[in-house]
């Protein structure tokens, strides 16, 4: 059985975490995550290798969108007024701007998929991912490097030689 235990963030709000054994259930779902994405990243770059990145990427994202609006649609949670914001220049360039970063990554990320291995593609995406939200966390939200140091420095020298490879 799983207990709960009360937190406080740094606002000072309390808020109950449950535990499944020794990890919160959030970790149990996360390394679920990560065993299920050990398996489509291959098929990902098995359907790429089918077809081309672009096409992979236009159905994948035909795909999302399709079901979030029709399952919100069906659930009666979309109305017309939803979609107002997008009327709003500021609203509507943001999310095109959103969309062009999402499309510059994914399709790079299926370019790399078909030229190297999934497996370094991922740990070069999450240690150069660790490094950048270091970086950035602390050039641009004063958030302290102490004690980070020597793993940031580990992940990058691992990175490296993954890149060198």
């Amino acid at each position: 059985a799983g207990a709960t235990v009360s937190t406080s963030d740094k606002d000072g709000q309390t808020r109950q975490v449950q535990y499944l054994g020794p990890l919160p259930v959030g970790s149990w779902l996360i390394l679920f995550n990560c065993v299920v994405y050990g398996f489509t990243f291959r098929l990902d770059k098995a359907a790429v290798r089918a077809t081309t990145k672009e096409i992979y990427f236009m159905y994948g994202r035909f795909i999302m969108a399709a079901s979030t609006l029709g399952g919100c649609r069906a659930a009666g949670t979309l109305e017309a007024t939803d979609l107002k914001p997008l009327q709003r220049p500021k609203v509507l360039a943001l999310l095109l701007t959103i969309c062009l970063s999402d499309a510059i990554y994914m399709l790079s990320l299926y370019k790399a998929v078909t030229l190297i291995s999934p497996v370094y593609v991922t740990a070069i995406k999450r240690g150069g991912g660790v490094l950048l939200a270091s970086l950035i966390g602390t050039v641009f939200f004063g958030e302290p490097a102490s004690g980070r140091l020597i793993p940031i420095a580990s992940i990058v020298t691992g990175v490296v030689f993954l890149c060198l490879k």
